[in-house]
């Protein structure tokens, strides 16, 4: 018998004042006691929502309409919460996608456990902190977390966290929703590998849903592939990924790509060699020197914190470099310096003839006008209140000076611009009515809005599906090959930079440890962390093939 049956199950979601969505539709699937099953499709697709059922965490406007879920042969689809509170312990848990989200940012972890134990009372107090040691030891992290509370932890810490605390209850079914997404790829490899080994260990049926198909494929014994609320395909991994049936899973395939192959392709991106009209190409290089920040000890008896050490680079024009390193190693910290919110510490950033740490408030404006950033999450970078052509038309009146219909013309020829089309309608939505793909290109948008020579796009795909990603990487390419416009590219996501950036440079704790044409580092890497990096991409192919 199977751990996990679900029987026809639909899921509907019930806005007030809103049409009902159906989320998941009529889906049927199988666990067997310990397997390993990934559950993969784009945002919307209802693979979260399925999650959130199974574990009975789904909560209002969302409604289980249909089926059955039945857990080792009982039906908890319509139980209580004090029914489910029995069932928790030594069933199943759930580990949600955001660390920071899913605890409490006021209470230490230690706090976290004993709520957990408090509340299913099967851990006596006497040996509640030994028991929280223990768990924090399965996922590899030190008593002293204990101690500490979320905003001191980084992203993968906070995610071994919520592992262990789901762990506290002994389930025989892990469900993990997208459990390394924005993490970088080393620490992505490291919790990946913590989740494997812990389910090998543990027994558990484990559930791992992800929009990463090479994630899923890498550690799942079997795939199903979720669109508009039904699985489409269910299939071992191996099937899934060298005989995929369904084209919605090819389309996820042709997504995924090798940085280090000596050809990358991707769909909608050509090639990454890009020719500007001459005269669109941007005029002023940026020039950084020997530029290092130190931020003050953030505590008495702590060191100082040297987030960018001594990193020296141009940034020719009409050119397209790409940063890349894992989170902390500086990156960011080097955008905030180039637009003039950070000053550094030692070192000088220029910008054609200005020296951009010298520059007054006034100054800065002007700088601003030349140099914009594109933000990493369109969901918080714009205003939900405000229409797309209210979000573009204030930039166009403060750079360019225009108002009234000279500036919604301008407005309407940036959603062009972006492939926002029709535009009329585009113009008019909130952004809670677009996709997260829209959301992005309307942030570019706003990014252009004062014809820039220079675009800081700070990890402005690692947030989104990978078809929404490869569009959003095609605008770049082509706003390059229009505008002539320069590019800082941000990322963590070495395919991406792969594809989109001529020169690239790898740092690692504020240091440049290797810096050149971009497949040449990608495919012959000199430096140990640089070939770290590429070892810890996810590559589906090693597996089957050494299988």
């Amino acid at each position: 018998m199977s751990l996990l049956q679900i029987e026809d199950l639909t899921v509907v979601y019930e806005p007030r004042g809103a049409e009902p969505t159906t989320a998941v539709d009529r889906v049927s699937l199988s666990l067997a006691e310990g397997e390993f099953v990934g559950l993969v499709g784009e945002s919307g697709s209802g693979k979260s929502t399925l999650g959130f059922a199974v574990t009975r965490l789904a909560k209002a406007p969302a409604r289980i309409a249909s089926g059955r879920i039945l857990f080792d042969g009982t039906d908890i689809a319509q139980m209580d919460a004090e029914q489910l509170r029995e069932q928790r312990r030594g069933g199943f848990a759930m580990v949600l996608q955001s660390g920071m989200n899913a605890l409490n940012p006021v209470r230490s972890i230690g706090h976290h456990f004993g709520d957990i134990f408090a509340a299913h009372q099967h851990v006596p107090k006497p040996k509640r902190r030994a028991r929280a040691i223990e768990l924090l030891d399965k996922v590899q992290l030190p008593a002293t977390v204990l101690d500490r509370y979320p905003g001191e932890l980084s992203g993968g810490m906070r995610q071994r966290v919520s592992i262990a605390l789901a762990l506290s209850l002994e389930p025989r079914l892990m469900v993990f929703d997208e459990p390394t997404t924005a993490l970088d790829v080393l620490v992505q490899h490291a919790v990946m590998d913590t989740i494997r080994e812990l389910q090998k260990a543990e027994g558990f049926t484990a559930v791992l849903i992800s929009h990463d198909l090479g994630v899923v494929l890498e550690s799942a014994e079997r795939v199903a592939v979720m669109h508009d609320g039904r699985i489409v395909e269910d299939a071992p991994a191996r099937e899934v990924f060298q005989r995929p049936q369904h084209e919605y899973t090819r389309m996820l395939l042709s997504h995924y790509a090798d940085p280090r192959a000596e050809v990358v392709e991707l769909p909608g991106i050509t090639s990454r060699d890009v020719t500007a009209p001459t005269d669109r190409v941007a005029q002023d290089a940026v020039v950084v020197s020997h530029v290092s920040k130190v931020y003050p000890a953030p505590r008495r008896g702590e060191q100082a914190v040297t987030a960018v050490d001594d990193v020296s680079f141009t940034l020719e024009p009409g050119g397209a470099l790409a940063l890349v390193g894992q989170s902390g190693s500086g990156k960011s910290t080097i955008a905030k310096m180039l637009t003039g919110v950070e000053k550094p510490t030692s070192g000088s950033v220029t910008f054609g003839e200005r020296r951009v740490e010298k520059l007054s408030r006034r100054q800065l404006r002007g700088l601003h006008a030349d140099m914009q950033m594109v933000f990493q999450d369109p969901y918080s970078a714009l205003n939900p209140l405000n229409t797309v052509e209210y979000t573009l038309t204030r930039p166009v009146e403060n750079f360019t000076g225009l108002r009234g219909e000279a500036a919604r013309a301008r407005v309407l020829e940036l959603l062009e611009t972006v492939g926002l089309t029709p535009v009329e309608q585009f113009a008019a939505k909130l952004p809670h009515q677009l996709s997260g793909g829209q959301r992005q290109r309307v942030v570019i948008a706003r990014a252009l809005a004062s014809d820039p020579q220079v675009l800081i796009a700070d990890e402005p795909v690692s947030m989104l599906d990978v078809s929404l990603r490869a569009g959003v990487l095609a605008l770049l390419q082509e706003l390059r090959r229009e505008t002539g416009v320069s590019l800082l590219y941000i990322t963590h996501d070495l395919l991406s930079a792969r594809v989109i950036a001529d020169q690239i440079m790898v740092l690692h704790h504020g240091r440049v440890v290797e810096r050149g044409e971009t497949a040449q580092v990608m495919r012959f890497p000199e430096d140990a962390y640089t070939t770290e990096l590429l070892a810890a991409v996810p590559q589906p192919s090693r597996r089957f093939e050494a299988s």
